[in-house]
């Protein structure tokens, strides 16, 4: 797939993998609220005539992929590579879908997972043994800390896999290792730690740089704040819970090569996913690992050159699909699950007509959003007193809201009136790895 370069634009929700990186570096939010770094970028306007249902593939021009397409592409490549937005339940709804569609062409992959350190390959393997059931998953794998988005997004990719019995293969650096280096670099390792990751660690891609730095910019200050938080100690006379970040560090070369490093290691352990199995390979992992081939699919075309390599990105109906961004897309509206316990949708406009609120889809009981009486079915129309015309408005206003230290305000329509709804948030619990 070619990567052009193109002027850096605003995003929408397109399932990016960036604020993991981010995280790593030690700039986790807890509450992560909004869509984040992890969105894709905005192109023309979407024509209106018959939307696709929700999770429908599509092709990158976005016309509906056929069964004879699918068979011919998608089913034909050695390694596919399915984007995300981590909170968007429709997005793993449709990577389960994927894998469905091709089991009933004949092809039974295996399943690589970003969301599992390869530390942990031993419990995949009792679980695609039979020796562990779905339910089980969550404490093998030490979910909650190791990854920390709601299993229950991912249950749907677990039971796929069950059904058909796909092997599955953890992908993603060793428990902690990716943190670490992006506080002390690769050359603060331990040669024990060195030697459970690549030998090499490919650099990204020049354009990528460019769109890694403006991210990087944008949250630098939070990033600062929250990297010394995080090595404060646990308690009087214990050690820090991280190594202190290194005085004098090249932060966002350090940024950059965790990115390069986790891209680099799924890569690797793809290929040993597919030589292990003798079949194909269904990535699943964050769009910024998938999206442009800038991640792992440049990888992997060093690593094995002769495989066919397909990208599958989230399309969310805002704007027309961007032919650069994947090879083929799944339709998913926008969409997010929140730790603060909310699920908020977006779902484009019709034409003429002005763009709508956030949809309160769901509210977890017991959950920050409850207690603050946010309802489903309530229309979000501004966070922290921006006009909420998207989810990424969530986000701005989530940063905003850590940073001064103050509840995430919400401005609410219920049944014709107008409410405040003040969500405090968390300190975060920590990066994930």
């Amino acid at each position: 797939m070619s990567t052009p370069r193109r002027p850096l634009s605003p995003r929408i929700g397109q399932g990016r993998a960036l604020p993991r990186a981010l995280a790593a570096l030690g700039l986790a939010l807890a509450l992560s609220v909004g869509t984040s770094g992890c969105a894709g970028r905005k192109a023309g306007q979407a024509p209106q005539a018959a939307r696709p249902l929700p999770e429908a593939l599509l092709t990158a021009s976005g016309e509906p992929l056929s069964p004879a397409a699918f068979a011919a592409g998608i089913a034909r490549a050695d390694y596919i590579l399915a984007g995300e937005e981590h909170p968007n339940p429709c997005d793993h709804l449709a990577q389960a879908g994927l894998l469905r569609r091709l089991a009933a062409t004949g092809v039974r992959p295996a399943v690589g997972l970003e969301m599992v350190p390869a530390d942990r390959q031993d419990v995949l393997d009792a679980f695609a043994a039979g020796k562990l059931a779905v339910a089980d998953l969550p404490a093998a794998l030490a979910w909650k800390t190791t990854w920390g988005y709601p299993f229950e997004l991912y249950a749907p990719i677990f039971e796929a896999a069950r059904e058909y019995h796909l092997p599955v293969f953890a992908l993603n650096a060793p428990t902690g290792l990716a943190r670490k280096a992006g506080r002390v670099g690769l050359d603060g390792l331990s040669p024990a730690e060195r030697a459970t990751l690549p030998g090499q660690i490919v650099p990204p891609d020049p354009a990528q740089v460019e769109e890694l730095r403006e991210l990087f910019s944008s949250h630098a200050a939070m990033f600062e704040k929250a990297a010394q938080k995080t090595a404060q100690p646990k308690a009087k006379g214990t050690s820090p819970q991280t190594p202190a970040p290194a005085t004098g560090r090249d932060r966002f070369a350090d940024f950059t090569t965790v990115q390069a490093l986790w891209d680099t290691q799924m890569a690797q352990r793809a290929v040993y996913a597919r030589a292990l199995a003798g079949r194909p390979v269904v990535v699943i992992a964050g769009g910024g690992h998938v999206e442009r081939g800038w991640g792992i699919a440049k990888r992997l075309r060093l690593f094995d050159p002769s495989a066919k390599v397909v990208t599958v990105m989230p399309w969310r109906g805002v704007a027309a699909p961007d032919a650069a961004l994947a090879d083929a897309f799944y339709a998913c509206p926008a969409m997010h699950k929140s730790r603060l316990g909310m699920t908020l949708s977006q779902e484009a406009p019709e034409t003429g007509q002005p763009e709508a609120g956030l949809l309160v889809t769901a509210v977890a009981p017991g959950s920050p959003a409850a207690k603050a009486g946010l309802l489903a079915g309530d229309a979000v129309t501004a966070a922290g007193g921006h006009p909420a015309t998207s989810l990424t408005v969530l986000h701005t206003a989530a940063i905003e809201a850590a940073k001064a230290a103050s509840p995430l305000r919400l401005t609410v329509s219920r049944a014709g009136e107008t409410l405040d709804i003040a969500i405090p948030l968390a300190p975060p619990a920590g990066p994930k790895p």
